[in-house]
């Protein structure tokens, strides 16, 4: 079997359709690039494909041997050429869009499908029953290869929801609102539109109730290259939010997040297939395709407004979210199909019957969505507000890069910089500076440490270290205090407290609340 790979998000598609395959040992699989009419998109397949271990055979090779089958998600590749059996699939969410400047149905153009008076696929796999009708409609000879068999991407993603909780959790927001930026490529895509959403959305939401995940269409990486992207994300990144790599983690994201800000692309058509909230950047696109899933969201999604706060509107689009809000969405995007094992039995036997095989015993199903590597930076600085209630102490944090401080009244401002990575600007006006001296914090050596460092910083009176996930030792006034929560939280979030104690109290209680968004920690503090 041969597989023909134009784009990082082409493979990515293909890849679910090899995974019914992938454990048949009579199918040698191989990979190609058409180099000939290679796409401006292209950068990063070789790297990809490399990093997946995949044999890979040289186009003049490939179009010069015999396959059982071949698989491909563009038409745009000299697919005519293969000496194979052809099936053709979707590289999105269906066929929402127009290529740029044309009427011409992206993954359906009739001068690729039709080439040399002769239809170039032996079959064409389609989400959907409306899909269908558009073939016919847009390229009439080739609708008699038209196979409704629903969606792989969405069909792996309906068969791992109920990995959500622990998705979010590898996120790093298991007891947060997990918000995911997703863009397409292009000006009206969401950060075509909105540049700076990334870090107005870390600036403007509490860290302890909210973390930001942004997911960029693999071809944001392919024109512009890792390092620029990168490079624009750096701050935001710095700062907590979560970049996903364009080979891995889209569908982890969706599933997990909590509400998806997006555009025309197809990642709001999933998010809305999975029935999460979805706010858009803009109102449509000159690319979307009249009466498709895509044009319909377009009409019916709230869309993002830069004049207001970017906590209200999230909020308000998770709280008032129905279950079943997108129904019309998902009835146009792919058939019903709960948990996706119909549409893995419909492709799987598709599969098999092109390749003249008979199909394996045990059930067809798609990989279970899994959690991308993740790493978290010690994020620079906080401002950090809080309010002093009779039960314990509000805390509210926010990164601290020019947007959005507290609001709402809270008192008791401060900065917290960590050593490691905050400015010295940010260190010189911090009230508390973090270090990381786990290893040494218990030693007879480390007040006196701790005493050095804060005489460093003018502004500082408390120094505090993590212990552990739910641990925090802080030094103040000469004398070392354990904190320990009643749950795991970011445990420097106890070194704020401390401090609002020391300053209005002179001491710190024994037993302490603090109050983070919806949870009520109960939190001990022991005088070593």
């Amino acid at each position: 079997m041969l597989v023909v790979v134009r784009t990082v998000t082409t493979l990515g598609r293909l890849r679910d359709v090899l995974s019914l395959t992938a454990g048949d040992r009579r199918v040698q699989t191989f990979f190609t690039c058409d180099v000939g009419s290679r796409s401006v998109l292209a950068a990063g397949v070789d790297e990809a494909l490399e990093e997946l271990g995949a044999p890979v055979l040289p186009w003049r090779d490939a179009v010069g041997s015999r396959f059982d089958l071949a698989l491909a998600a563009s038409e745009n590749d000299q697919l005519v050429d293969l000496d194979a059996p052809v099936l053709l699939v979707p590289h999105g969410a269906g066929h929402q869009k127009f290529y740029p400047g044309t009427a011409v149905v992206s993954g359906l153009n009739p001068e690729r499908l039709v080439m040399g008076g002769r239809v170039v696929p032996a079959a064409i796999g389609l989400p959907h029953a409306a899909h269908l009708e558009r073939l016919a409609r847009v390229c009439a000879p080739a609708a008699s290869r038209g196979v409704v068999v629903g969606d792989p991407a969405l069909a792996r993603m309906r068969g791992s929801r109920f990995r959500g909780g622990q998705l979010r959790a590898a996120f790093g927001a298991r007891d947060r609102r997990l918000v995911v930026l997703a863009s397409t490529f292009g000006p009206d895509s969401a950060l075509g539109r909105l540049p700076d959403l990334p870090e107005r959305l870390v600036g403007g939401l509490p860290v302890d109730e909210y973390q930001v995940v942004v997911v960029l269409h693999p071809g944001v990486w392919a024109a512009h290259g890792p390092w620029q992207v990168r490079s624009w994300l750096e701050q935001a990144a710095a700062y907590g939010v979560q970049v996903v790599t364009p080979h891995e983690g889209w569908q982890a994201a969706l599933l997990a997040a909590s509400v998806v800000i997006s555009d025309h692309g197809s990642l709001a058509l999933y998010a809305a297939a999975l029935d999460k909230p979805v706010v858009l950047a803009g109102r449509g696109s000159a690319v979307t395709v009249p009466g498709s899933a895509a044009a319909l969201l377009a009409e019916t999604a709230p869309v993002w407004d830069v004049d207001q706060r970017p906590r209200d509107q999230l909020d308000t689009a998770i709280d008032q979210h129905g279950a079943g809000v997108h129904g019309q969405v998902m009835d146009l995007l792919a058939e019903p199909d709960a948990d996706g094992e119909e549409c893995a039995r419909r492709l799987r036997r598709l599969v098999y019957g092109l390749l003249r095989l008979e199909e394996p015993a045990d059930p067809a199903m798609f990989g279970p969505v899994v959690a991308p590597a993740l790493s978290v930076p010690a994020m620079p600085a906080t401002v950090v507000g809080v309010a002093i209630q009779r039960d314990g102490v509000r805390i509210e944090r926010y990164a601290d890069l020019g947007h959005g401080e507290p609001r709402g009244g809270l008192e008791h401002r401060h900065l917290v910089a960590d050593l490691r990575t905050a400015s010295l600007a940010q260190l010189a006006s911090a009230s508390v500076v973090v270090v990381d001296d786990r290893a040494v914090w218990s030693t007879k050596g480390w007040p006196v440490r701790a005493a050095e460092e804060v005489a460093r910083w003018p502004q500082a009176s408390v120094l505090a270290t993590v212990v552990d996930e739910t641990s925090c030792a802080v030094w103040a006034g000469g004398r070392v205090t354990i904190l320990h929560a009643d749950e795991p939280l970011d445990p420097i979030v106890l070194a704020s407290l401390a401090y609002v104690r020391l300053t209005t109290l002179g001491r710190l209680p024994g037993e302490d609340r603090i109050h983070l968004g919806r949870r009520v920690i109960g939190v001990v503090a022991v005088a070593r």
